[in-house]
């Protein structure tokens, strides 16, 4: 352990050989010599802390920094008291010991620990930049296989369902009537002399009557109900849980409804068209969406030889 024994003066009295060996002193005069006369560079701090020690005050410090004149960084860990003879203090005693490689390999070790932190939080930025990334890919994929689904069971005129979502619904409602020991509705639609009014003002006249027929028909059936174009002009709509009667008084309103549509298209108003309905109920009327269209038809197809 570095030691060195002072007087009140700061003269050295005695030193310990790791004192002798760490200071440079090993071919210097130093017993009875100024302590500052050997170290001119000490700085004042360090001068303040020797008249504190002399002052009778202990101070210690467990990792002080010394900056060296020679621009070279020692650390040292010291500790400063008073000692005594004849109870009359007669200087101080310093024990300093050099704590250097330690520090150093403390500070590198803070040093790497910084670095990991960094390295980590860097990394964690990114994998969290990746997952909203992936997130926004996963959304976007979510909304491109809706909109595709949407467009594989949509009616591109009318955005009624179509066909396949038709016959998927009849499975569905039917098996849960079957569950339920309930009904299902199936009201056909038709608009007569369509094709007349058609062929009169072309194809987007047509169309754009047809767009007209389906919002009539979303516009005031149930939210459970489904409305699809069957074909041309022709229109299905399920009802789960209608009754016969029940049936047949929608598809009368509807037809009410649709046999006063009137349609501005460029400057004509396009009407005249009539409603034929057909009307089927599960199971009475069929066991299965194929049955259940057949009754529906034939129901139509007697609705239109009235007109």
């Amino acid at each position: 352990m570095p030691i060195a024994l002072f007087d009140r003066d700061m003269c050295y009295i005695a030193a310990s050989r790791r004192w002798i060996s760490d200071y440079g002193l090993a071919h210097k005069t130093w017993r009875g010599v100024l302590h500052y006369e050997l170290f001119p560079d000490l700085p004042e701090r360090w001068r303040v802390v020797h008249r504190r020690g002399q002052n009778g005050e202990v101070v210690a410090h467990p990792d002080d920094r010394f900056d060296r004149a020679d621009g070279t960084v020692q650390w040292l860990r010291w500790e400063v008291r008073p000692w005594y003879r004849d109870e009359l203090q007669r200087g101080i005693i310093i024990f300093a010991e050099d704590i250097t490689e330690r520090k150093l390999s403390e500070l590198r070790i803070l040093q790497l620990n910084a670095d990991l932190e960094k390295r980590v939080h860097d990394r964690t930025l990114l994998l969290e930049e990746t997952i909203t990334q992936l997130e926004q890919a996963l959304a976007e994929a979510e909304e491109l296989r809706r909109e595709l689904r949407e467009q594989a069971i949509r009616d591109p005129l009318t955005g009624l369902f179509n066909r396949r979502f038709l016959e998927e619904s009849m499975l569905h409602e039917m098996a849960r009537a079957q569950r339920t020991a309930s009904s299902l509705g199936v009201l056909m639609l038709d608009m007569d002399k369509f094709k007349i009014l058609n062929d009169t003002y072309g194809h987007e006249a047509g169309d754009s009557l047809l767009r007209e027929v389906a919002h009539v028909l979303t516009s005031n059936i149930r939210a459970s109900d489904v409305a699809c174009r069957f074909g041309g002009d022709e229109f299905i709509v399920l009802l789960p849980g209608a009754s016969l009667d029940g049936v047949t008084r929608k598809g009368r309103h509807l037809c009410d409804l649709l046999n006063a549509l009137s349609v501005d298209f460029e400057s004509v108003r396009l009407s005249g068209t009539r409603c034929s309905m057909g009307v089927a109920v599960f199971p009475g009327d069929g066991t299965s969406g194929a049955e259940l269209i057949r009754s529906a038809d034939a129901a139509l197809y007697r609705d239109k030889a009235h007109h």
